[in-house]
């Protein structure tokens, strides 16, 4: 832990020496409202830092926390009723098509984007700051896609385990390639006693979030990638056709669901109730076999005051579904399919064109939004800050630094780029009313966890609701803004 403190220091030293665009003392006596999620992920460094930007230019910031199933309302609630709560934002990537596309967010200056060396920016993420146009309108602040963690110690050929999980299921044990590997091995490890730093005791098979109203959907996507994403076709969520017809209840995204309800009784019996949070502290601390989460689990392992499993974590895209539905056929197809998911597509900053302290507010969020600074983040532990810069995979001295052996450096670091390099990689949903479409997604999900509905039942519902979401925000509209968010030229 010491060297991650050093280190941090010396990123901290570097940043009080510099504001991005205003002068010392120029914004003195202003104050900056910023409204993001409850900490402490991403809310976190920003009260962290602010000390040091208010010491530079004079101005004070007030953080306004909300859970994150609340923020988008709050947020867009400020906007429609013009009571300009407040003046900084750092939110989910995939709000732009009711964020920035009607105007409520003050465009970003060139002078402003070079600032933060924008070339350095890897293009899936810098694609997330406009609104399907030129215009910028946001700074990127964070890199997010979905990956696998496991225990190395617990699965791996040489595993005190490995010889009777190969008798048992008549395969070699190692690092899951696909998700009936992954369930053969949850199913395995579930419950049983295993060794961990020196001491026996019964672990869980898996670590997955499933809470409603937290951000555990995002987690039942990434299941649902490998089975309903079409090779060459980017259209996951709604074919691309005149019809625009959800995709969420064919069949692929039921075996998804399935599966999805199958690791509600892997894990621990509390685990319904976990948010992305309790994952964090459950698979650093060794009680479960595997964890499906944001590279923020890449820091925490190697954090001494939260990891029992230091060096001992292996790192990998998420694994590909056994076979995969072809909706264009209507039928499925019995080939290994890998599609990692970029589940949310990062958290970024905005300035509110209302904002009566733009330019000073503009300025914080370039502070907060500097290469240094999300460099220092990414490394740190439950910053919340996942790497999003060239930069940040070419330094793995950095992240030795921080507290990584060279070895989980280089495979954290691979493992994230296999991962967002992956040409068959599902992009998640991000047109207007994206917030809307994904919550009646987790409220379903939720009864099927709660064996309320079947998950065909649960899907076609949402399936529904999607339609009605689409017929009432204009479906023409809404399908030539899902083309542009994929890329879609057919």
């Amino acid at each position: 832990m010491r060297k991650s403190f050093l280190f941090l220091t010396v990123v901290l030293l570097a940043l009080m020496s510099f504001s991005i665009v205003g002068a010392q003392g120029e914004y003195a006596g202003l104050t900056i409202v910023v409204a993001t999620q409850t900490g402490p992920s991403i809310s976190g460094p920003i009260k962290d830092f602010a000390p040091e930007w208010e010491a530079m230019t004079g101005a004070s910031v007030q953080v306004q926390e909300f859970a994150f199933g609340e923020l988008y309302e709050k947020i867009l609630a400020s906007f429609e009723t013009g009571s300009n709560d407040f003046d900084m934002l750092v939110f989910p990537a995939d709000w732009a098509g009711d964020f920035m596309a009607p105007g409520y967010l003050e465009p970003i200056s060139q002078e402003l984007l070079d600032s933060i060396q924008p070339d350095d920016i890897i293009s899936l993420y810098a694609d997330r700051i406009t609104a399907w146009g030129d215009t910028v309108y946001a700074l990127p602040y964070d890199g997010d896609a979905h990956m696998l963690y496991y225990r190395k110690d617990l699965i791996s050929p040489d595993s005190p385990y490995a010889a009777d999980f190969e008798a048992e299921y008549g395969y070699a044990l190692d690092e899951p390639q696909t998700w009936s590997q992954y369930y053969d091995i949850a199913t395995f490890f579930n419950n049983r006693e295993v060794d961990t730093m020196g001491e026996m005791g019964a672990v869980y098979g898996v670590a997955e979030a499933q809470r409603r109203d937290a951000q555990s959907y995002w987690v039942f996507l990434s299941h649902a990638a490998g089975y309903g994403k079409i090779p060459g076709n980017p259209c996951f969520f709604f074919s691309c056709d005149e019809s625009f017809t959800p995709q969420v209840n064919n069949p692929g995204w039921v075996a998804a669901l399935e599966d999805y309800i199958m690791s509600r009784d892997l894990g621990s019996p509390e685990q319904i109730q976990w948010d992305v949070a309790d994952t964090r502290n459950t698979f650093p601390a060794g009680c479960c076999a595997m964890n499906i989460d944001w590279g923020d689990v890449g820091p925490i392992s190697y954090n001494p005051n939260a990891s029992v499993i230091i060096g001992n974590t292996g790192f990998a895209p998420l694994p590909a579904a056994d076979r995969y539905w072809n909706y264009e056929t209507g039928a499925w197809v019995e080939e290994v399919n890998r599609a990692p998911f970029i589940a949310f597509g990062g958290w970024i900053i905005g300035v509110p064109k209302d904002s009566d302290v733009k330019e000073a507010a503009l300025d914080f969020a370039a502070f907060m939004a500097s290469p240094e600074m999300v460099k220092t983040l990414a490394v740190t532990p439950n910053s919340g800050v996942n790497p999003s810069r060239f930069s940040q995979f070419e330094d793995v001295q950095m992240w030795v630094d921080s507290g990584f052996d060279q070895a989980g450096a280089e495979d954290y670091l691979q493992a994230v780029l296999d991962t967002i390099n992956d040409p068959n990689a599902v992009l998640d949903l991000r047109i207007s009313g994206s917030a809307e479409y994904l919550q009646a997604l987790d409220f379903e999900v939720s009864r099927a966890l709660a064996n309320e509905v079947s998950a065909q039942e649960a899907l076609d519902n949402v399936a529904a609701a999607w339609n009605e979401i689409s017929d009432r925000l204009g479906r023409e509209a809404q399908l030539n803004q899902y083309r542009n968010a994929v890329g879609y030229e057919g």
